[in-house]
């Protein structure tokens, strides 16, 4: 609660009103993963990366006020010197391609006439696949065994606290994501092998399930653009270089086939800084995209490199207050981190 009132002290003040001023000639992009009829408070941890349809709402009230909303395409003609962009522009965007971005978050993009960038991770469209770190926090969440090894070999006890069980999974998941990709995968099939989830682990389908093909073509005839997160979405810099050229150039031509057209436009999975090498932008350059972004959780600098767009996440459960925070930019501001 105090953190709430502080924040809002922020805004009304004017602090974050003059950080909008300041960075207005910087692109703004949000980074949304799932957007869920439910507020969900009772489950924050597996709905962590989802907002509800009301905080959504709230969220696109706030930025149709304090900004312009812009295209992926039109981003795309202003890192090609091709048309400006206007001052505080804002792109939304959404990961993976779950298929609540178009039952829930579509309608409610709709009735503002706004639109957004889906990306979508080839493998998992028109699958009854979960993605790996997901499967991961439910399968220890119903782990039956006293003990489970971690990915360096070491073998620990398991909580018998839910919460205490879920930081274990959040552990073991940032390990596996610095793992080389094929390590990865190894530990994982030695822990879970090819066995099927327990059925009550099985959530509402609002949380994971993926778009159909089908989907994709009505999101895109929604008014969505559609990017490439790889087919696997596996992170790109733990990649050999054979597998990076393949999550690379399949997703695009799998996009292409299904929708017509080219896609030029990708989202990294991840997209931390570890996680985008320059070997990764060359492979990504060669693979034929034009526009990339990434989930630095930075503001951009006013004339950014096509290949890395930064983007700040929206997390879920956090209160709008946060939210104002974020987009206005003064969390950067206040950040040493903060590009120039």
């Amino acid at each position: 609660m105090l953190k709430q009132l502080l924040l809002a002290a922020t805004r009304f003040c004017g602090l974050q009103a003059f950080a909008r001023w300041h960075n207005r000639d910087r692109l703004l992009v949000l980074c949304y993963h799932g957007v869920v009829t439910g507020d969900r408070t009772e489950d924050q941890y597996l709905y962590r990366n989802t907002v509800s349809a009301r905080e959504f709402a709230a969220h696109l009230d706030a930025v149709v006020a304090r900004f312009h909303v812009v295209t992926a395409s039109d981003v795309l003609a202003w890192v090609g010197g091709r048309a400006p962009l206007p001052p505080r522009a804002l792109l939304l965007t959404f990961d993976d391609g779950y298929r609540n971005n178009l039952t829930v978050a579509a309608p409610l993009l709709a009735e503002r006439g706004l639109s957004a960038l889906v990306s979508v991770s080839t493998d998992y469209i028109d699958s009854d696949r979960m993605l790996w770190a997901m499967e991961l926090d439910l399968r220890l969440r119903h782990w039956s065994l006293p003990t489970i090894p971690l990915p360096d070999g070491t073998v620990v006890p398991l909580p018998a606290a839910p919460a205490a069980r879920d930081a274990l999974s959040a552990d073991v998941r940032r390990r596996c994501k610095q793992l080389p990709d094929a390590q990865r995968r190894r530990y994982l099939f030695d822990l879970f092998g090819d066995r099927p989830l327990p059925e009550p682990a099985r959530l509402d389908d609002e949380l994971w399930r993926f778009l159909t093909w089908d989907e994709v073509r009505a999101l895109r005839a929604a008014g969505m653009e559609i990017a490439s997160h790889t087919c696997s979405h596996p992170i790109l810099s733990r990649l050999e270089p054979a597998d990076l050229a393949h999550e690379l150039v399949a997703s695009r031509l799998r996009i292409e086939q299904e929708l017509g057209g080219q896609c030029t436009m990708l989202v990294y999975p991840n997209g931390g800084a570890d996680d985008v090498s320059p070997t990764v932008l060359k492979a990504v350059a060669a693979a034929g995209y034009r526009l990339a972004f990434s989930l630095t959780e930075q503001r951009n600098s006013r004339r950014p490199e096509p290949l890395a767009i930064d983007r700040i996440g929206i997390p879920g459960h956090v209160g709008l207050e946060p939210f104002h925070y974020r987009a206005s930019g003064l969390r950067n501001l206040l950040s040493p981190g903060e590009r120039q």
